[in-house]
């Protein structure tokens, strides 16, 4: 590659240096091998962690299969695809960050759709839903050895979280999330921090209604997360 970038000099060592890898295993299962920096096949994991990475986030979906069993795609990110790749992270020392979509797909700004088993419940019934669905995979990931050091409750929830998009009833779902989370982290004795997760960083006036809405509803979470996407728009020439 002609392409390098410089090492930062001076970074601590608590300083998060991560990236998302949900879509690897299927890639690999596709055919894709990776090569470390001597141009020989590597554990893309461990030439992630010799590249300085330290943090992992992986992606999980709840059911992203249809009823023919065939992936929606993108990876196909279900607790049993996050458990293969969090144990790989897990082995070269790099901490893993689950970041639960609550949806069968993904989740952003736009596109917030209710998981198929959760359709047609009441508040009630789809908070107790999403606890659940929290405790349960959380669990399995930790006694899969997975080194879990954050949880993400949502994914980009600027509108709405898992088909709700009223204020009071999102940050219901969120205190859900975060209480198995909370009660997980002290069952196996682990720092597990609780992440929200938002984008459209450049609305300043936004960013402050939302973390206004987490203290008012006295949301229970340590990381509030911004996504920030650069895009190109490329228009074809006038003629």
């Amino acid at each position: 590659s002609t392409i390098y970038v410089e090492p930062v000099d001076g970074i601590s060592d608590d300083f998060y240096r991560g990236m998302d890898v949900s879509a690897v295993l299927a890639l690999e299962n596709s055919g894709v091998k990776y090569y470390n920096f001597d141009g020989e096949e590597q554990d893309v994991f461990m030439t992630l962690a010799q590249a300085g990475v330290n943090y992992i986030r992986l992606r999980v979906w709840n059911d992203p299969y249809d009823e023919n069993g065939n992936g929606y795609g993108g990876g196909n990110n279900d607790v049993a695809t996050a458990i293969t790749l969090g144990q790989r992270a897990t082995q070269y020392g790099m901490k893993v960050c689950i970041d639960f979509h609550y949806s069968d797909f993904w989740a952003d700004p736009k596109k917030q759709f209710v998981p198929k088993a959760w359709e047609g419940m009441d508040i009630e019934e789809k908070s107790d839903a999403l606890y659940n669905f929290t405790l349960e995979n959380l669990t399995q990931i930790l006694d899969a050895g997975v080194d879990v050091g954050m949880v993400q409750v949502g994914n980009e929830i600027n509108n709405g979280m898992a088909g709700e998009e009223d204020v009071d009833t999102v940050m219901d779902l969120i205190a859900s999330g975060s209480r198995a989370v909370r009660e997980i982290a002290d069952e196996y004795g682990k720092d597990i921090k609780v992440a929200v997760h938002y984008t459209n960083i450049d609305d300043s006036e936004e960013v402050d209604t939302m973390a206004a809405n987490l203290q008012n509803a006295g949301v229970d979470y340590d990381l509030f997360g911004l996504s920030y996407l650069s895009l190109i728009h490329i228009s074809e020439p006038t003629r």
